[in-house]
């Protein structure tokens, strides 16, 4: 059987495309590396919403750009080798790609940019140092002068010291988005108070959090007793209907003593703890009635994010 005979579907999502005709134009391969950076320049330069990032090991990281790489292995479009992929050859060219104008566009931009390997990496560290904050090789690719501005991307002017407790719902955004959010406010520590920590949504399950967290230098604890009940959260199709929750839920929140306790440990050591949910309004979630209670019982300044 020919290979035109079993070729995959073409993908479903335009940013899968987008890396495809990266793949298709690059040369012969792409380390994986090398393909998240130039897809965080193109991105950045083209203002492109396909894809954000968040600073990791080698600097700018998507998770959801590795697991479209991922898919697409699986699906028959990309091979790899080691950690170098490449486009199907029989595939490039192929009518799905043919017409579409940003396929053009990347052939263009990647002949103004030749750039590969550490000479690449260091000119997005150099340009965007904020993602180079946990990276393991900025001190071997970046000058002192460039070490600098990696230090100080994060200085916002906002006072770090002090007890702060932060809520953050991940409802309407993608998971680099929410780990930015608690990197560029320097979170120490996520207190899941779902009852039951499981998402559809790419990246926010309890699972993922709990291995995704630690990486980029985040404590993930599960508060489960601080949760509610799912069948307790249905029907709720009124301000009315949150309102009866919450003042049950306030009820009886002084009565689960260790979760408490637990939890007040956390933000005493760790300083800067957020509170996790689901929504993005804190006032259609829960953990609004808890940060009300830590801040009359024992005066933590909230900041919702």
């Amino acid at each position: 059987m020919s290979d035109q005979s079993i070729q995959p579907k073409a993908p479903a999502y335009h940013r899968q495309r987008l890396l495809l005709f990266f793949l298709e134009f690059a040369g012969k391969s792409l380390g994986k590396i090398e393909l998240q950076k130039l897809i965080l320049l193109y991105t950045k330069e083209m203002q492109s919403g396909h894809y954000a990032f968040v600073p990791f090991r080698y600097g700018c990281y998507s998770f959801l750009c590795a697991d479209d790489l991922d898919l697409l292995e699986k699906r028959g479009w990309v091979t790899s080798e080691g950690n170098r992929l490449s486009l199907k050859a029989s595939l490039a060219g192929e009518k799905w790609a043919i017409a579409s104008e940003e396929r053009k566009a990347v052939r263009s931009w990647l002949k103004r940019n030749p750039k590969r390997g550490d000479a690449l990496i260091a000119e997005t560290y150099r340009r965007y140092p904020y993602y180079a904050i946990l990276s393991e090789m900025k001190e071997r690719l970046l000058t002192p002068y460039e070490m600098k501005a990696v230090e100080s991307s994060l200085d916002s002017g906002d006072n770090k010291n002090g007890i702060v407790v932060f809520t953050i719902g991940y409802e309407g955004i993608l998971i680099e988005e929410y780990l930015n959010k608690l990197i560029r406010n320097r979170v120490m520590v996520l207190c899941d108070v779902r009852h039951n920590p499981v998402s559809r949504k790419f990246g926010f399950s309890g699972k993922i959090l709990s291995q995704v967290l630690p990486k980029i230098g985040i404590k993930y604890v599960h508060f489960k007793e601080l949760g509610i009940e799912s069948e307790k959260r249905q029907n709720l199709n009124s301000r009315e209907a949150y309102d009866d929750l919450f003042y049950e839920y306030r009820q009886d929140l002084p009565r689960r003593i260790d979760a408490l306790a637990l939890l007040k440990q956390q933000i005493n050591v760790e300083k800067r703890v957020a509170l996790a949910c689901f929504e993005k309004d804190p006032h259609l979630c829960h953990r609004h009635c808890i940060t009300d209670l830590l801040k009359s019982e024992f005066g933590y300044r909230i900041e919702h994010l």
